[in-house]
């Protein structure tokens, strides 16, 4: 049986400080920042404590899924 991964405080997937993230291309951002719709390029799944990334997933369905519930992913804040 696989071990589930968590990052290095200890969390894992569907953990409150585990929060999922979207990720926009250029074009994406340029449109979010003249107030349209985008859709994100996949979902990061990130530790709000350590910043550890436990997922990142391209799929469709997740990211209809967390398209408008969730953080914009900047990679400028990866420690």
């Amino acid at each position: 049986m696989e071990k589930e991964k968590t990052c290095k405080c200890g969390f894992k997937l569907g953990d409150p400080m585990i929060v999922p993230k979207t990720r926009y291309s250029k074009q994406g951002f340029v449109w979010l920042s003249l107030g349209f719709s985008a859709k994100p390029i996949e979902v990061i799944f990130q530790c709000q404590n350590c910043e550890e990334i436990l997922l990142l997933s391209k799929d469709e369905d997740i990211i209809e899924k967390y398209r408008y519930s969730s953080d914009i992913f900047n990679s400028d804040n990866i420690k």
